[in-house]
């Protein structure tokens, strides 16, 4: 953040730009309903100085002067009575249904931006780089969410309505202390003021220290999603101890922050406090004085003192507003940096659309390097034919998960190109190239939706009649039919109703329903026992017939069949043939053939 220093309510260059763009692109679509919000704090803000005339017309009525009228005392408290009580019955009314109204309003705004934030973070989201996704904790990105935006809400409605309907509020009680007596109402103008320079520094300190917090507020989110989702691991490893201490100690931190954050935010209050008691007692030590010497009455000393208690709630608001607008501006400089995340996995200009895919694959001196890390394809150069099966094995760590994500294009190569049907897949647009294939991984991503519906993504105007064809034939079809309500069981967070080998094979099902011409398995039968991996394997053997499939397997016994096995080892292709051709060769191939079959 910028040293400069800044002047109450008064915003540095890049704090401005925020609040512009937070202005035309969020808040400004609701410029109508603001208006009128403006519309309703503005007769609040009359109605709550008229208090002050109301008050000055009770005092000097009961004053000797107006006892001198020749009205007897009974008549003089009935036509006061028939004047002030519904005076302030109406005046009571009109507050409380502009109050109400405004309120409403200003909500209905201040929700609306909230959700058109959300939306846009999810929109960004959704086309960020996989490998900025996967860098990121889960627990930053819901932290900007719930938390932040929550702040830039809070922000909102504070300046709504204390910085416009407060503000209105007291320059209409300012007006009218002014009427009523300027020279008293000059104390009020020269108390005040002192407040600003404290609460600029104190306002300095709650940015950073806002900041600070809810980065810890996202730290808490990821450890408290790590720690639930790892209940089975901690609890066979006795590691809750563990969990809890490091659990405490970001929760004591946590607490320590935001000790510090509200401790800066309570010197505002107790400033405003002791300044008001000073213009209070300013204002009746100058009054009496006014009074004695006949510049002022007793009813234009009550109205100004009444001006200054009415007003003094809402000069303690506007003095801790700085403070809540520090930490939404925070707040929404995360929320807009991760609005502003800009993918290099773009589509390139006049991308054209892959129809008819044939399902050739064509990688020629692909290389690919993970950041600053050594390279994971070193000069990868393989075609695949249509309707060919290719098996990638070798150690783990060798680059064939790698070579499946470029494919995908969830990275781009470092260098050399990737083709299918002899394009470029950075020359196609995103949607027809995943659309032509279908992923089955290790790591299975189901939704908390229906079992059908997990199904379903595969094509999502699928029939039922086709989703369960599916299912059959990713031998899912039994154990569904034997779930509470069959197709139409929620499967709970990430599938966690279902056994690995049930969420495997409703996977599988997903990719069998998509009916793409290019299959990619990475480890889809790793979860599953012999019997189920036996009848998808029969599955797959039909649902292959006719595609292209690039299969990675650790469990050489499910490839054998594969029309070709490429051996990959350290990102490069140190083999490739049939099982028994590279069994004959006697290479890496039939070293971690021979040791799985000891193992086993």
């Amino acid at each position: 953040m910028s040293k400069t220093k800044k002047t109450f309510l008064k915003l540095e260059g890049g704090d401005r730009r925020l609040i512009g763009r937070l202005w035309r692109v969020y808040v400004r679509p609701y410029l109508a309903t603001l208006l009128l919000a403006f519309l309703f704090m503005t007769i609040l803000a009359a109605a709550t100085a008229a208090y002050t005339w109301l008050l000055k017309y009770v005092v000097d009525s009961m004053t000797v002067g107006g006892a001198d009228l020749g009205q007897d005392a009974l008549e003089q408290t009935r036509n006061f009575a028939i004047v002030a009580v519904p005076l302030v019955l109406g005046l009571t009314v009109v507050s409380g249904f502009s109050l109400f109204i405004q309120s409403i309003l200003s909500n209905k705004v201040a929700l609306n931006v909230v959700g058109d934030l959300q939306k846009s973070m999810f929109a960004s989201l959704q086309k960020t780089d996989f490998a900025v996704l996967t860098k990121t904790a889960v627990g930053t990105h819901v932290s900007r969410f719930t938390n932040d935006v929550n702040l830039v809400a809070s922000a909102l409605l504070r300046a709504m309505n204390n910085l416009v309907r407060d503000s209105l509020t007291l320059l209409f009680l300012i007006a009218s202390m002014f009427y009523h007596n300027w020279q008293l109402s000059l104390i009020i103008v020269l108390v005040y003021p002192v407040a600003i320079l404290p609460i600029i520094r104190i306002s300095k300190r709650i940015r950073g220290t806002s900041h600070a917090a809810q980065t810890q507020m996202g730290r808490i989110t990821s450890l408290l999603g790590e720690s639930i989702g790892g209940t089975r691991m901690v609890r066979s490893y006795g590691l809750e101890t563990y969990e809890s201490k490091r659990l405490g100690a970001a929760f004591d931190e946590r607490i320590r922050l935001y000790l510090k954050l509200v401790t800066a935010q309570a010197r505002v209050d107790p400033i405003m406090e002791i300044l008001g008691g000073v213009a209070i007692a300013g204002v009746l030590a100058f009054g009496v004085f006014l009074m004695a010497s006949g510049q002022a009455s007793g009813g234009e000393l009550v109205a100004v003192l009444g001006a200054i208690l009415i007003a003094a709630p809402r000069a303690r608001a506007l003095g801790t507003l700085n403070n809540v607008v520090q930490e939404g501006l925070a707040a929404l400089s995360r929320i807009f940096a991760t609005i502003d995340e800009r993918p290099t996995i773009t589509e390139r200009k006049n991308a054209k659309s892959l129809t008819d895919v044939k399902g050739k694959l064509a990688f020629k001196r692909v290389r690919f390097q993970y950041g600053d890390d050594a390279q994971a394809l070193d000069g990868i150069s393989l075609t695949v034919k249509p309707g060919e099966t290719i098996a990638l094995v070798g150690p783990s760590g060798g680059g064939k998960s790698t070579l499946i994500n470029l494919i995908v294009r969830l990275y781009d190569v470092s260098a050399g190109q990737i083709e299918i049907d002899g394009h470029d897949i950075r020359d196609v647009n995103l949607a027809s190239l995943r659309g032509a294939m279908a992923l089955v991984s290790q790591d299975i991503v189901l939704f908390d939706d229906s079992v059908a519906a997990n199904i379903g993504f595969g094509r999502q105007d699928a029939s039922f009649d086709h989703i369960e064809a599916a299912a059959k034939a990713a031998a899912a079809h039994g154990f569904i039919m034997e779930l509470p309500d069959g197709y139409q069981t929620r499967v709970g967070e990430a599938g966690n109703t279902l056994s690995g080998g049930q969420r495997q094979r409703i996977a599988l099902a997903r990719a069998i329903l998509r009916d793409a011409p290019i299959l990619l398995l990475d480890e889809a039968t790793s979860a599953l026992d012999a019997s189920s991996e036996a009848k998808v394997q029969t599955a797959l053997n039909t649902l292959t017939k006719g595609r292209t499939v690039i299969i990675i397997a650790h469990r050489l016994s499910t490839i054998r069949s594969a029309d070709r096995i490429c051996v990959i080892d350290k990102g490069t292709i140190v083999e490739q043939g049939s099982h028994k051709d590279l069994l004959k060769k006697k290479g890496l191939y039939a070293k971690l053939h021979a040791l799985q079959f000891t193992q086993n």
